[in-house]
């Protein structure tokens, strides 16, 4: 190849140099010190001539006999052509040798460290070996903002600050789930756990021995079913914390007891008698050979384990310590000319975070707002980290999450485009032929997909490159078992959860949204202030956003369902794509909000919230919109009370809209990571005082109120009292009250939408 031909892609350089023999070249000759500096911007970052020494030594696989190390062949420094010349490369020691002729009184080979010889003329004669190397910057590439080679905190935190407030996290998480549960047990009857399959049994005493103040007990399943086991079957474990109960009337149980053995049809517990006011009572129940016996799962302590196992070994590492408390920089290998090239097609904003995500070297924060795109974008460079021989763990805070990130919407027999689960089934998936061949292990038992249950449950991690996992049970993998971890949903998993994977892997990718809904907690919202953040949000506060990368372009939403969420959370940064700038439902609007003055109610026990006037206009819409062709199961009913959730399932089911129980009728929680062609939203709350609680917390409402309004693809249907959501709560200042963003997305509605009242009709309007 001539240095006028056209520069030669990574392939093309393997095959130019898969004849090049060591005997017919000589190792690189320099008079002293290696100097100068390459003529582009930037000097080849040491991680990426590192990558290239890598690819080079596995192509030409040879050790010279005059040498230690591995011969690697030099480039013209502006040509992808093989030369004649080498230089020894030592993995083991990340050394660069050559022939100084000026060391000695015959010269000697020298050997400089990788970080030196990045910055001389070697980097710039090897770079052709790294495998996104590409002679000119792509040009739709060209103007978009790389990272920055290190980023400063902007401050730190004690590290005994850090991670004593993560562990006590966990223990006030902990105690948290025990009283949820408690709790749980007493709202509900022993017979409604039976019948729900929570409570499990019976089972019948066969014997208990005193042991000091401890006492254990030896329960028998009576089911009489050879083939039940119960650490298989009913998932009891050593070291659960069960409500052992009768079914009679007993006012001394029921009792709490630890299983300290799991044998078949039985289990061993040992009883806590702290909490117990008569125990010769409890005694002499458990002496009745006649008496059945249910356990009810009151804690599972294995999660909570795993998650201070995990912060103590994350904190036992400097290098991963110091990142969590911002004593160190976070630091990017960039090179405008190693441009990641993946098979399926992704827009300027996906590869953008594709090439961030290539350049770190410590952690990368992806931030990707509903429909952006962001499940493609994890796909894309999980397959070319496979690609550049790395193992690569996939995981979420939950299984169906991680399920979504391996198959997406695949059938058995149909692979979804664009997925792992495409490419390891060695299908293009529509996007041109893909690059790498996957080969996944998918762990855990808790997977309820299909697919994923055929092809992946079970297999062996050994070999395997892709590993997914929950966050829990990544807790089984050694400390840097994977060089690189990918975190979908990362904002809702905790810092202790994502710690586990942190822990885990040398490099770490959490892709999430923190403009959305924070992690989950059982705990008090007063107990956990400044803690229930994400560890996404955690780096993002502590470094900025130079370790966060947007994506920019939106692919779920009508424009104008689109433009308030934009504007209220997202700063005005994202774009519409053009194939859903005009999405509607035949010539209904958009987007619409009725102004409904009903009378909230209090659900017996206070405990939730109802309005019966806004159920029945809820009903009403839903009726509109089956009428005009939607499927029902294309609709979705969403409302923050659980006690309206119920009112409007039970109109629905008494209404005459047909097929009204394929509606899905839940709550934000539940909704977030859906999508429904329309959506319906009832706030709910209507008083005289302006009272909204919840919905205009400044820390709560405005994420709450953020994941409702992005859910809706083609119209978006917004039902509430707009006086009372708009005005502040008397016992609340306007800066501890979110209501005027309630009072701004009135306007916004008013303006590009249709408003009108609860007893008027809310019909389309073809212009709006």
């Amino acid at each position: 190849m001539t240095s006028g031909e056209p520069a030669a892609t990574g392939a093309e350089i393997h095959d130019l140099s898969s004849d090049w023999r060591a005997h017919a070249s000589e190792l690189l000759r320099s008079k002293g010190r290696i100097a100068g500096t390459t003529r582009y911007e930037r000097n080849v970052p040491p991680a990426v001539l590192k990558r290239a020494l890598e690819v080079g030594m596995k192509t030409v696989r040879t050790r010279p006999p005059d040498g230690d190390g591995y011969a690697v062949p030099l480039h013209a420094e502006d040509d992808p052509t093989a030369t004649a010349e080498y230089v020894l490369w030592r993995p083991d020691r990340e050394q660069i040798g050559w022939y100084d002729t000026d060391f000695g009184i015959d010269g000697t080979v020298r050997y400089v460290s990788l970080a030196t010889a990045a910055e001389t003329t070697i980097g710039s004669r090897l770079r052709f070996w790294h495998p996104d190397f590409s002679a000119e910057p792509d040009d739709e590439l060209s103007d978009l903002e790389l990272p920055h080679r290190t980023v400063e905190p902007s401050s730190t935190l004690p590290a005994d600050d850090v991670f004593e407030g993560l562990t006590a996290t966990v223990e006030r998480a902990r105690d948290a789930e025990r009283r949820s549960n408690r709790q749980r047990y007493r709202n509900e009857s022993l017979a409604t756990l039976i019948q729900r399959g929570i409570a499990s049994g019976p089972f019948v005493s066969v014997g208990w021995t005193a042991d000091g103040d401890d006492l254990q007990l030896q329960l028998a399943s009576d089911s009489g079913t050879a083939d039940v086991d119960l650490h298989r079957d009913e998932g009891i474990h050593p070291g659960n914390l069960f409500l052992i109960d009768t079914r009679e009337a007993d006012p001394s149980f029921p009792v709490v007891g630890e299983v300290s053995a799991v044998e078949d049809l039985t289990m061993t517990v040992r009883l806590e008698w702290e909490d117990v006011d008569d125990r010769a009572a409890v005694e002499a129940t458990l002496e009745d050979g006649t008496r059945e016996f249910w356990a009810t799962l009151l804690l599972n302590p294995v999660p909570f384990d795993r998650r201070i196992d995990a912060i103590r070994s994350v904190e036992s590492q400097p290098s991963k310590r110091n990142l969590l408390t911002g004593d160190r920089p976070v630091r990017f290998s960039v090179d405008r000319h190693a441009i990641p090239s993946p098979a399926m097609e992704l827009n300027r904003y996906q590869r953008q975070a594709l090439k961030w995500a290539a350049d770190a070297e410590d952690v990368l924060c992806i931030h990707g707002p509903p429909g952006t795109g962001k499940t493609r974008t994890l796909t894309a460079y999980v397959k070319h980290a496979v690609r550049r021989g790395e193992s690569v763990l996939v995981t979420s805070h939950s299984n169906q999450a991680v399920d979504n990130l391996l198959v997406g919407d695949s059938t058995v027999d149909d692979p979804e485009p664009g997925t792992l689960h495409a490419a390891a089934c060695g299908t293009s998936g529509g996007d041109g032929e893909d690059d790498v061949d996957l080969s996944i292990a998918r762990v855990g038992r808790n997977s309820k997909n299909d697919v994923v249950q055929r092809h992946y449950r079970g297999r062996s991690v050994d070999g395997a490159d892709v590993v997914a996992a929950t966050t829990n049970a990544a807790a089984q993998f050694e400390t840097d078992r994977f060089d690189v971890a990918v975190v979908d949903e990362a904002t809702q998993a905790s810092r202790p959860a994502t710690a586990i994977v942190l822990d885990c892997a040398e490099r770490l990718l959490l892709s999430g949204d923190h403009k959305q809904l924070p992690p989950y907690s059982a705990a008090e919202p007063a107990a956990e202030t400044g803690q229930r953040i994400s560890l996404f949000e955690h780096l993002v506060d502590r470094y900025g956003d130079d370790v966060r990368v947007l994506l920019k372009r939106q692919y779920r939403m009508n424009e104008t369902i689109a433009a308030f969420p934009n504007r209220a959370f997202y700063g005005g940064r994202l774009e519409t794509a053009d194939r859903n700038h005009e999405w509607r439902v035949a010539d209904l609007a958009p987007l619409v909000g009725i102004d409904v003055s009903g009378e909230e109610r209090r659900e017996p026990g206070g405990h939730s919230f109802y309005n019966p006037a806004e159920a029945a206009v809820v009903v009403r819409e839903v009726g509109r919109l089956v009428e005009a062709g939607v499927s029902p199961e294309d609709v979705g009913v969403i409302s923050a009370y659980s006690g309206q959730i119920g009112r409007i399932r039970s109109r629905l089911d008494g209404s005459d809209v047909d097929d009204a129980g394929q509606v899905t009728v839940d709550t934000v929680d539940s909704f977030q990571g859906g999508e429904r062609d329309v959506i319906v939203i009832s706030f709910v709350r209507s008083n005289d005082e302006g009272r909204s609680g919840f919905l205009e917390t400044p820390e709560e409402g405005p994420r709450r109120l953020n994941v409702a309004l992005t859910r809706a693809r083609k119209r978006l249907v917004l039902v509430g009292d707009w006086e009372t959501l708009a005005t502040p709560s008397p016992d609340r200042s306007p800066d501890e009250s979110c209501a005027d963003l309630y009072d701004d997305l009135e306007a916004y509605v008013r303006e590009r939408g249709e408003f009108s009242f609860g007893t008027q009709s809310s019909g389309g309007n073809p212009q709006l």
